[in-house]
């Protein structure tokens, strides 16, 4: 047994002359560790929190510590980016615990992107505050999240507490939406905490940039100004990132003064299945006393991994335990404190386990695969080291080009320095429905936000033309048209997207997003969800729903799929040697044309089915570069292949992405083509995965060159002749990886990467097919109500109406009311008594009587555009009653209350819309007018009829002129209705 000695080097060179897995040890790396610094923070701690700490263990403050608290006591915001077991959480945890010792006010809110974390903090932050003599009294301490009771819910709205845990969803659905239910808590908001920032990164970071903006806004619009505490892994231009994401200015403290034991790296090409070498080295490691943590990247390999064990040593397996996010929490919970208690000698777990809950110090660290990233190595690999004691780690190489590149060039995951995380706070797509939340909790004030809502005027716009947010006359203040927006939407995904539910029962099993539906949940795919195989039986796109059934199968289904590429929008271009490059807003559509089955571990295609699938088409940020007459005549002259040599440099290209950007593979997809009509040259595209923009791509422009060079080297370095899964094979190719041809590749890019090459200038062409709006996929922004919602149907004709060169205004009063002819379905049997017409560029008006309906039918039928209000239910209903003709088929009409209908979802009436719009009021009613009929005065029914039609055209020309109209809501606000006409 090895366990006690503070040396890990004699257990590394017991696993080397291993006779199994010696020979797949192709490199051993040692980094030496680092002893602690300490430090001392100028405003010294109360007498109480030293005890704590010392009862802690944690006194001497470390030096990022102390700097840290410097930073806070100084009033600015702070964000702590240290590594793993730094003693990160102490730092916000000792200004809530110092404020409930001196009775200082202030609240804090700690907000973890994972409920397990959230529950960890509430223990921790207990025991220091119970050593420091802090009952629940001095610091009440609750978590606020999905498990939380409606009872103690309504208490904590009426008792807040000092110190409130939550999460990103609960303050977004639950906290923001109430917020004057939350009034006495967020007036005294102090700090707010962020814990595990590097977290919120591409899509997900874009939602919580507004979430946080929204949280702010509140907090400040009662007084509030709480500080910003970051917690993150070692991140690249980590204070970027925290500024991206929040809008506001960090102090980054990045230099850890904690001790750090000894790291031993192990890089292991396996001999056959890299999960055949995880389990050898897992058993050899437990057999020789060593506490292990296993990492694999699949909740599937989990569970297998965990069974091969059972099967092949029950003694060992007894002793662990597998962990991943299908289980419930309770059961989570359980494996936690067993491993924190040292009950267990192993855990076989997902990423689940790879954020800081804390389940005590574990002496190595298994690797099934890279984890996409050098932060992950280091956030996965910081679970082993306990004490002084140096730890090991791992990494079984999957056959991956990123994972074999590694292999090969082992220099980044050796060098400390870490990837830059990203996200696009101007993501479109995102801030279209973030917007509209904040504006339903706080009107939106564009002058004085600025700093907020400057990036989105055009997405502002856009909702104030949709009449999803309500502009306020005067001020400009912007309210939202919806109650509750915040719900349904999906902070994690694009949006609520589709419903997975059990067939039969109609249990929910979970959800997915309208990007990935058809590719992962079209008929016949086998889903993934919690562990467990779904069989997907039906796709109901209408309903948005997907229909699954339990399934037991040793296969897995991959997506086949067409996809085309438009240039919409040409953000950046480059150009050295051989390569001609962009930067683009692109139009992407793709459709599902059939799927493949492939057994698990062989990953052999075994059948192929065809599918029937509307497409999808969606707007996103991609790079591209050119292929180019040069380097076609050299794949042609080579007798290579010009479309497989430019798959297979996308294919490997996307996968040493990474290298270069804070992603997975899965945020990515690409195209290439051996011609591209816009760009008059084959080819390739590279694209985020997402609507909008994720922030990804651009680092990839910036890296190009250096990207291809390591393209390059992993295809040079591969001793595959025609292609692998280890170079060129991708596990989600649309086309079942064909054509791929890897020695064009190679020659494609020693054109690209060649300083001599010659490549055309980068010239875009228009679009072969007209330019329109893009649509985002099928999510919760398309479905048909709301689309119907936000583009009123009148809207349509418009263009036809600017056109228009005769415009004819209409009214008409009635001999009988709805009452008499038995409704208003009725309206044929009412009878005319006077219609009233003007000629709007003659402004000339003209009286028609009942025995004049000829003249009448005329006179609207001259016109180009025919201008009423409530015309196509009424109007032309009781005209038909004479004619028998479908006026509102034949004549080209513009009926006011129709387009206000289809703005706001009801109705205003004339004189409500004269009074607020025009200062004016109507000169009688309906009703009047029926008594004047009745007393044979159609004089004065033809007086009220004339000043009906003056309103309308008043109001006909003040919207065309100002673009608007206005209207009063329940609420007392003036309100801006825009118009088109």
């Amino acid at each position: 047994m090895t366990g006690g000695s503070g040396s890990m080097a004699p257990l590394v060179a017991a696993l080397r002359a291993e006779p199994r897995l010696g020979p797949q040890i192709v490199a051993a790396h040692f980094t030496p560790g680092s002893p602690a610094a300490f430090g001392v923070p100028a405003e010294p701690l109360p007498g109480a929190l030293r005890i704590a700490l010392v009862a802690a263990g944690a006194d001497p403050l470390w030096s990022h510590q102390a700097a840290a608290l410097d930073a806070l006591g100084r009033g600015e915001n702070l964000l702590l980016a240290t590594p793993t077991a730094s003693g990160k959480s102490l730092v916000f945890q000792l200004p809530v615990l110092r404020a409930a010792a001196t009775g200082e006010a202030g609240r804090a809110l700690f907000l973890f992107p994972l409920k397990a974390l959230g529950q960890d903090q509430r223990a921790k932050l207990r025991r220091l505050a119970e050593a420091a003599g802090l009952g629940e009294r001095e610091l009440p301490v609750a978590i606020y999240d999905g498990d939380t009771p409606a009872a103690e819910r309504s208490r904590l709205r009426r008792h807040p507490p000092r110190v409130l845990i939550s999460n990103p969803e609960m303050l977004h659905l639950g906290l923001l939406p109430h917020w004057p239910q939350w009034e006495a808590f967020l007036r005294e908001l102090r700090w707010i905490v962020l814990d595990e920032i590097h977290v919120y990164r591409g899509l997900f970071g874009g939602q919580m940039h507004h979430v946080l903006r929204r949280l702010l806004r509140v907090s400040r619009n009662l007084g509030a100004e709480p500080l910003l505490i970051g917690a993150s892994a070692t991140i690249g231009e980590a204070g970027a990132f925290a500024h991206s994401l929040t809008g506001e200015p960090f102090t980054v403290v990045e230099t850890a003064g904690a001790p750090r034991p000894g790291r031993h790296l192990l890089l292991l090409q396996p001999a056959a299945s890299p999960y055949t070498t995880a389990l050898h080295l897992l058993v050899e490691l437990l057999a020789r006393g060593e506490r292990v943590i296993v990492f694999t990247k699949a909740r599937r390999i989990t569970e297998l991994l965990h069974a091969a064990l059972t099967r092949q040593e029950p003694e060992l397996a007894a002793r662990v335990a597998n962990y991943r996010a299908g289980f419930l929490a309770e059961e989570r919970r359980e494996i936690e404190a067993r491993l924190f208690a040292g009950e267990l000698q192993g855990v076989i777990a997902t990423s689940a386990l790879e954020l800081g809950i804390d389940i005590g110090g574990l002496d190595a660290c298994v690797l099934v695969g890279y984890p996409g990233s050098v932060l992950g190595l280091q956030q996965r690999s910081g679970r082993a080291g306990r004490g002084e004691r140096e730890s090991l780690t791992a990494l079984v190489a999957l056959p991956d080009a990123l994972d074999q590149y590694l292999l090969e060039h082992p220099e980044p995951l050796l060098a400390g320095a870490t990837e830059r995380a990203v996200l696009d706070p101007g993501n479109p797509e995102v801030a279209r429905r973030q917007l509209v939340c904040a504006a339903a909790e706080l009107p939106l004030r564009p002058s004085p936000e600025k700093t907020y809502l400057g990036r989105h005027g055009a997405v502002l716009r856009e909702l104030v033309a949709a009449h999803e947010l309500r502009e306020v006359d005067g001020t400009g203040e912007l309210l939202a048209a919806a109650k509750r927006p915040q719900r349904g939407l999906d902070l994690r995904g694009a949006g609520e997207g589709y419903r997975i539910v059990e067939l039969g029962s109609g249990r929910p099993i979970g959800t997915i997003d309208g990007v990935r539906v058809f590719h992962e949940c079209h008929p016949g795919a086998i889903y993934l969800h919690a562990g467990r195989q779904w069989r997907v039986e039906e796709l109901r796109p209408e309903e948005r729903t997907v229909v699954v059934r339990r399934a037991e199968v040793d296969y897995f289904t991959s997506a086949l799929a067409e996809k085309t590429t438009e240039v919409l929008e040409l953000l950046a271009t480059r150009g050295e040697g051989g390569l001609r490059a962009g930067l683009a807003r692109l139009r992407i559509t793709e459709r599902v044309t059939g799927y493949e089955r492939k057994r698990l571990f062989s990953q052999q295609v075994f059948d192929t089915h065809p599918l029937t699938l509307p497409p999808v088409e969606f707007a996103a940020h991609g790079l591209f570069w050119l292929g180019g007459a040069g380097l076609e005549t050299r794949l042609r002259d080579a007798g290579r292949h010009l479309g497989g040599s430019l798959h297979a440099a996308e294919h490997a290209t996307i996968g040493l992405l990474p290298l270069a950007v804070l992603c997975d593979r899965n945020d990515l997809g690409g195209i290439s083509t051996p011609f591209h009509p816009q760009l008059g040259a084959s080819a390739v595209f590279v694209h985020e995965g997402r609507p909008g923009g994720l922030g990804l791509v651009r680092q990839g422009f910036e890296a190009l060159p250096e990207l291809l060079a390591k393209v390059a080297a992993r295809l040079a370095d591969c001793p595959c002749d025609e292609g692998c899964p280890a170079c060129i094979q991708s596990p989600k190719c649309g086309n079942g990886n064909r054509p791929l041809d890897k020695q064009g590749a190679l020659l494609a890019l020693g054109h690209w990467l060649d300083p001599t090459a010659a490549t055309p200038p980068l010239a875009l062409r228009p679009a072969e097919r007209p330019a329109q709006a893009v649509s985002p996929p099928p999510g919760p922004t398309t479905r048909p109500e709301a689309t119907e919602r936000r583009r009123p149907a009148a809207k349509r004709p418009l263009r036809a109406r600017e056109e228009a060169r005769r415009t004819l205004l209409f009214d008409v009063e009635t001999k009988r009311s709805a009452v008499e002819v038995g409704g208003w379905h009725l309206a044929h049997r009412m009878g005319l008594a006077v219609a009233v017409v003007c000629h709007l560029e003659e402004n000339r008006f003209e009286t028609f009587h009942e025995d004049e309906i000829a003249g009448l039918a005329a006179a609207l039928h001259g016109a180009d555009l025919v201008v009423g209000f409530n015309s196509r239910r009424f109007d032309y209903q009781v005209l038909a009653g004479y004619t028998g003709e479908a006026y509102e088929r034949t004549l080209p009409t513009l009926d006011l209350l129709e387009e206000i209908h289809a703005g706001l979802g009801f109705r205003l009436g004339l004189d409500h819309l004269a009074r607020e719009t025009l200062g004016v009021e109507k000169s009688a009613d309906g009703l009047q007018s029926l008594a004047w009929v009745r007393e044979g005065r159609l004089d004065l029914v033809a007086e009220y009829c004339r000043r009906d039609v003056e309103i309308l055209r008043d109001l006909y020309l003040f919207g065309r002129r100002e673009g608007y109209l206005r209207y009063r809501d329940r609420a007392g606000n003036r309100l801006r209705l825009p118009v088109s006409w």
